[in-house]
């Protein structure tokens, strides 16, 4: 009984191997990111990185090539979903200043959850989650 027993856990383990070492390749932007130049979180959306910053009811999203090189947004679109608390809130963003910008109907806090889609002049889109 007691061999069976650990035969069982031993293909359990052996089973478990692959899946685990799947993860950890994961993709290209599976990876953490250093804050970015304006303090905020970054993460991958497709061929760029996104940095989002909340500051009370406003939202920024600056907008990277992959070594970091800040992409001009203009005629970028974007719509950021956000969670803070139980609450999660539409925000359509518009170029200005360097940035894809807009106001939430209450302040977010630092760090809320949820995503941006970004859609370029050409019609290209991407997402990029911040959990």
């Amino acid at each position: 009984m007691n061999r069976v027993l650990h035969c069982a856990v031993l293909a359990l383990a052996l089973f478990a191997v692959p899946a685990s070492a799947q993860h950890l390749r994961g993709n290209a932007h599976d990876h953490d990111h250093p804050p970015g130049p304006n303090g905020g979180r970054v993460e991958g959306a497709g061929a760029w990185h996104a940095e989002l910053v909340t500051r009370a009811e406003t939202v920024s999203v600056y907008l990277s090539d992959g070594d970091g090189k800040p992409l001009p947004v203009e005629g970028f679109t974007a719509v950021a979903i956000l969670k803070s608390g139980a609450k999660a809130t539409r925000i359509p963003l518009h170029p200005e200043g360097g940035r894809l910008t807009g106001k939430a109907d209450t302040a977010l806090g630092e760090r809320p959850t949820g995503a941006v889609r970004i859609t370029a002049p050409g019609g290209a889109a991407a997402s990029a989650r911040f959990d």
